[in-house]
């Protein structure tokens, strides 16, 4: 008897639409079964205890209860199940319609023989529901991830602890529809393996094993097969220890009918609870996996992934800040005086440039300037007219499409178009250390940082190098290349690193993207161990994000920051010529 349904007076146009959907589904259901004669009807019961959706075998009728199988969030127009993308989008409803057409597709039952207890019926009803999806499945392996979605139906019946066989019928009856759908194909034993335990402790080893030994021969019976089942059947109730119909309450609904998945709702127990865990699991995973239901881990690893891009984002926020902060007080206007001492200045005075010198930075300029050079990118375009090389199956086309006053859409003429690329941008910093053991080094690093400084002026880029002791003292600043040598000493007695790379980084955008960066370091490398730590901290991020780390070692006992560049020279005459080497190469890679 079909159940009455109070419309929502909410919405007038639900009773329209829940028509609508029972059509959609009933077109659908004889494609699933394979068949041109399954009548389909939709109830709206929300409350009682009618099962999702049923089968009667004698009229070929599925019964889908939509309030069930929808939840109360769904609005019937949001359903489907015509196309792909759809019945994807509500899996379960698909799964329960499955399931049905499974019924209909294999269940073949006569009458039962009349010496047929209920006991055997209701086992068979029980051995029938995993056949008939492994049957679907033969013929719809797609179906799988339907069936799956809609497993959180399964239920068991309520726990009566007062007859003890009635427990061994609910273990047993979570056989049938659990374990045995394993060996189906629907579930895996692995998701299954929590209840196999449960049930065995409640009817045995020998006693589960004698079981799934008559489930697996259910599950190879053919369809039609009612006598076959019907043995399967009697045994089963013979190994639960079922002797009467009065052992088992009256459950199901009407005669005949074939509920799917499972029984109705249980009261909490340890197998119940397992079944459930087990049902809402697979059917979660299969909805994931359908999309109808977000995957929990892939948010949290997107989200995980955004909060890591933004502290990330923050992070190189907070040392592109402190890098500006650090090139203002370096390159910037000095302090006002105050009464503190202060720390020792290098620069010891200015020079003109020697010719040499002056030929050094034109040599570089201009191996700058070739490695710079990017050819101009070349494409091949169509067009209507020329010039160009003329496609003579293009030219006929155009003629045929003048002739029929078509739209002339051809492009016969085939040239050659070049675009400007743009040439990498160079940047070069350069950090000396002016402690004691320095002295012999000051001048070949005064004409190097004066060579860099015009050479790059030739390719449009910066250069900029820092003395870095007690304090960190400009020799070379980015932009107009100074017109003098600038020479200094190396008498100090420590090494603020860190504030030199950092001043740098802020001068010159060294950690900024794109072009030839490099940043070089003269130095023995005998740091306090703060500023090394600091200095360590500094060449990884610039590594990071693409800058050349070059370490020139003046002797064999320079002490060389992990992840730089180590350039071995045997005379500091050779510092200009190795150095503009290695920006050539930065450059052609750049």
């Amino acid at each position: 008897m079909t159940p009455q349904t109070t419309p929502d007076t909410t919405d007038p146009d639900l009773p329209t639409a829940r028509a609508a959907l029972g059509r959609r589904l009933g077109t659908v259901i004889n494609e699933l079964a394979d068949r041109d004669d399954v009548l389909l009807d939709m109830v709206w019961e929300e409350t009682g205890d009618l099962p999702p959706a049923w089968f009667d075998p004698t009229t070929a009728w599925v019964t889908i209860n939509g309030s069930v199988a929808l939840g109360p969030d769904t609005h019937p127009d949001e359903v489907d199940p015509l196309c792909i993308s759809g019945r994807h989008r509500h899996p379960v409803i698909m799964g329960l319609a499955s399931h049905e057409a499974g019924h209909a597709r294999s269940t073949r039952w006569q009458k039962w023989p009349s010496d047929a207890g209920r006991a055997i019926v209701r086992a068979a009803v029980l051995l029938e529901e995993p056949r008939i999806e492994g049957r679907q499945l033969a013929e719809r392996p797609g179906d799988r991830v339907f069936l799956r979605a809609s497993a959180r139906h399964i239920n068991l019946p309520a726990t009566i602890q007062s007859v003890p066989v009635m427990n061994r019928w609910r273990a047993a009856t979570a056989a049938a529809l659990v374990l045995a759908r394993a060996d189906a194909g629907v579930l895996t034993s692995k998701e299954v393996a929590p209840v196999r335990t449960e049930i065995a402790r409640i009817l045995g080893a020998a006693d589960l094993a004698k079981l799934r030994r008559l489930w697996r021969r259910a599950l190879k019976l053919d369809d039609g097969d009612q006598l076959g089942l019907y043995r399967i059947s009697h045994q089963w109730v013979q190994v639960i220890g079922v002797e009467e119909d009065e052992d088992l309450p009256v459950t199901g609904c009407a005669a005949g009918a074939l509920p799917a998945p499972g029984p109705s709702a249980s009261d909490e127990d340890a197998l119940t609870a397992l079944v459930a865990t087990v049902a809402t699991t697979v059917s979660t995973h299969a909805q994931i996996a359908t999309g109808a239901l977000p995957d929990p881990e892939e948010e949290a690893r997107i989200a995980a992934e955004a909060a890591r891009h933004e502290a990330e984002a923050r992070a190189r926020q907070a040392a592109q800040e402190s890098a500006r902060q650090a090139a203002q007080r370096v390159f910037g206007a000095p302090a006002p005086s105050s009464f503190r001492r202060p720390p020792r200045n290098p620069v010891s005075g200015r020079r003109a440039p020697s010719p040499e010198e002056r030929a050094a930075a034109r040599r570089l300029g201009q191996a700058l300037r070739k490695a710079q050079f990017r050819e101009p990118a070349r494409a091949r375009v169509a067009t209507a007219l020329p010039p160009g090389r003329l496609s003579g199956r293009d030219a006929m086309l155009a003629t045929a499409q003048r002739a029929l006053g078509h739209p002339v859409t051809a492009r016969p003429f085939r040239a050659t178009v070049r675009r400007h690329t743009e040439e990498p941008p160079v940047a070069v910093g350069v950090a000396v250390d002016v402690s004691g053991s320095m002295g012999a080094y000051t001048e070949i690093i005064a004409s190097t940082a004066w060579i860099f400084a015009h050479a790059a002026r030739e390719v449009e880029g910066t250069t900029a190098t820092v003395a870095f002791g007690s304090a960190v003292t400009p020799i070379v600043a980015p932009g107009l290349p100074p017109a003098q040598v600038t020479q200094f000493s190396a008498n100090d007695d420590n090494h603020r690193i860190t504030e030199a790379v950092n001043a740098l980084d802020g001068a010159l955008g060294l950690s900024g993207p794109g072009g030839a960066r490099l940043l070089v370091i003269v130095s023995d490398g005998h740091w306090e161990p703060a500023e090394r730590r600091g200095g360590e901290r500094f060449v990884r991020r610039l590594r990071d994000t693409g800058v050349h780390v070059i370490w020139y070692c003046l002797n064999t006992r320079s002490d060389v920051l992990p992840g730089a560049r180590r350039v071995d020279i045997s005379d500091i005459a050779e510092i200009p010529d190795t150095l503009g080497h290695v920006l050539v190469d930065a450059l052609h890679t750049a």
